[in-house]
């Protein structure tokens, strides 16, 4: 008997990125399969190829050796004509063919031999057809005796995403529901803060539906897992978010990954690609440098996931902090904890610091794609990013002090008002003195009546441009060099402030959505704040009046921050049990 690991899959016909599965050469068509709408079938005339030495296609070998027990390794091609298979491994930089064998009317399988003793970098399998063929896909499997019982569950939370969740929710169904693997050991539980989603079917082993006040990502998630531990079905979970486009086949990936995992706490992290630029990625794991002004550090932002030399190194696994929940898969018993009462961002990072990031591993073709985070982020998001990494370096981090919070305060609080963005300066210091108010604060925040309030701001949101904004060429970057100049003089000349109004210009400049162009507005009055690609931002203006009066306000906080983080800390600290427990949700 065999068990499935993975599937190498065919695009879509009108997927707008097919080299992210397989590359072709000669006359190839893709189209339905015959007799499963669902599915895609590539037909091949003669000479043509369908090679999977793709981000989506390969098996990573070298990282299934490690992770996993898995051993004996076979391989499967669906497909039916003449012509030829072949199964290439590609290791230290050459690529050799291990097996091969003559298409048939029937699926083809090839054993290639022991995982374990193997030097196998990344696999893949190639088919050339020499008369007219049809190809389906390829199974990688196994005869190993799988190590562990995984029944997953999924925890997805929504709130009004119904253009997103309900095609999700219906594809994983349709997924689990028709493959052995996953009938009877995945499920999905949706925690509704809407109360409003109808996926037109009555609850039933594999689908439950729990609705829930909107508490937000971690009141969704938290409440799921109180809810999964409680019916005690499930051995894993996957957090996985509404707004995002998942492929199915992850599903495949992660349950078996789990099955023959040599760590019993392997979490699994799905890598984050662009919707926008379907192949380029935008995260798969993240470092969390607490020192540094911008603590994120996502790991393999902007790589091509349709370069060839990418996809075919044997990468070995990295180190990560967290891992982000539009896809984050974990064993249910790695911890007792609830996530923090920490509304919109940050929520994940704490729980990957303190539980599953030195767990989690990635694996290609485990995928969601999502909407540029740049068209989400506003002032509101710079409240809960400024209170929330701040209560997580406190509640983390032994070494962690009052100036390194206040250093990172001040500077981007220096970067807003030198940048005329000061609703994002003024939520910024809200966050701080929502931190400093302390745990018991915390535990008493109404999150959504706040929430509804932060997020009436108007101002610094990404929206569509008129047509005069549009009009208005894009900048192009000044060098680094003389950027770091204006930046050096923002300080002594106060943003610009000090210079005399007529070396100061009121054209309207552009600046990337997502900057602070202190040194660019050192010497104008009015910026444009524009997204490369999309025909959206907002114009920030001077003002003269605002920026003293927040100016006052940052050296305010700053002073209460260094009064009081020594008995914050400790306060935190001793409020952690009871703001991740089943009663502080309830």
């Amino acid at each position: 008997m065999t068990e499935l690991l993975q599937r190498s899959l065919l695009p879509a016909p009108d997927f707008r990125e097919p080299s992210l599965y397989v590359r072709t050469g000669g006359s190839v068509r893709l189209m339905a399969a015959h007799g499963a709408a669902d599915q895609v079938a590539a037909h091949l005339a003669p000479g043509a190829s369908v090679s999977f030495d793709s981000s989506f296609g390969v098996f990573h070998a070298g990282r299934w050796r490690r992770l996993t027990s898995v051993d004996q390794l076979s391989v499967r091609v669906i497909a039916s004509g003449t012509g030829r298979v072949e199964v290439v491994d590609c290791a230290r930089g050459r690529e050799t063919v291990i097996a091969s064998a003559a298409l048939a009317s029937h699926p083809t399988e090839l054993a290639l031999g022991s995982l374990q003793s193997s030097n196998w970098g990344v696999l893949y399998v190639r088919v050339v057809a020499t008369n007219e063929s049809t190809l389906e896909r390829v199974e990688w499997l196994t005869a190993s005796t799988p190590a562990h019982d995984v029944r997953l569950n999924l925890s997805i939370t929504t709130f009004n995403r119904h253009a997103y969740v309900v095609p999700t929710v219906k594809k994983v169904l349709s997924l689990v529901r028709g493959l052995p693997l996953l009938r009877g050991k995945v499920r999905v539980l949706v925690v509704d803060n809407a109360n409003n989603v109808d996926f037109g079917e009555a609850p039933s082993d594999d689908l439950a539906v729990v609705p829930n006040r909107n508490l937000g990502g971690a009141g969704g998630f938290a409440r799921g897992l109180m809810w999964l531990r409680a019916q005690g079905w499930a051995t894993h979970v996957l957090f996985m978010d509404d707004d995002i486009n998942l492929e199915a086949e992850s599903l495949v990936r992660t349950v078996s990954l789990f099955a023959f995992a040599r760590d019993r706490q392997l979490c699994v992290h799905g890598a984050m690609l662009s919707e926008e630029r379907q192949w380029m990625q935008f995260e798969a794991g993240s470092k969390y440098l607490w020192r540094s002004l911008y603590p994120l550090r996502a790991l393999g932002q902007e790589d091509d996931l349709r370069e060839r030399k990418l996809v075919l190194r044997d990468a070995k696994e990295r180190r990560f902090a967290y891992s982000a929940w539009w896809y984050t898969a974990f064993p249910i018993d790695i911890t007792r904890d609830n996530p923090l009462p920490i509304f919109v961002r940050g929520d994940d990072v704490a729980f990957g610091l303190m539980h599953t990031g030195k767990h989690t591993v990635t694996l290609n073709g485990i995928a969601v794609w999502h909407a540029d985070f740049h068209l989400k982020n506003n002032p509101s998001s710079l409240f809960y990013e400024m209170r929330n990494f701040a209560t997580i370096d406190t509640l983390v981090f032994d070494r962690h002090r009052w100036w390194h919070l206040g250093q990172r305060f001040l500077a981007l609080s220096f970067r807003n008002l030198f940048g005329f963005r000061y609703s994002s300066a003024e939520y910024m210091i809200r966050g701080m003195r929502a931190y400093l108010a302390g745990p018991s604060a915390l535990a008493e925040v109404d999150h959504p009546a706040l929430h509804d309030e932060l997020r009436k701001v108007t101002e610094e949101k990404p929206a569509p441009l008129v047509a005069e904004h549009l009009a208005i060429a894009i900048s192009s970057p000044l060098p680094k060099p003389i950027r770091l100049i204006g930046f050096i003089l923002s300080i002594p000349l106060l943003g610009g402030f000090f210079l005399p109004p007529a070396m100061r210009s009121n054209a309207l400049r552009t600046a990337p959505i997502d900057s602070r162009a202190v040194g660019l507005a050192l010497r104008h009055n009015r910026i444009l704040y524009r997204h490369d690609r999309l025909p959206e931002g907002f114009v920030c203006e001077r003002d003269r009046a605002r920026f003293f009066a927040l100016w006052r306000d940052v050296f305010s906080v700053l002073r209460s921050l260094m009064r009081n983080y020594g008995r914050l800390k400790r306060e935190y600290r001793a409020a952690y049990p009871s703001l991740v427990s089943d009663e502080s949700w309830q």
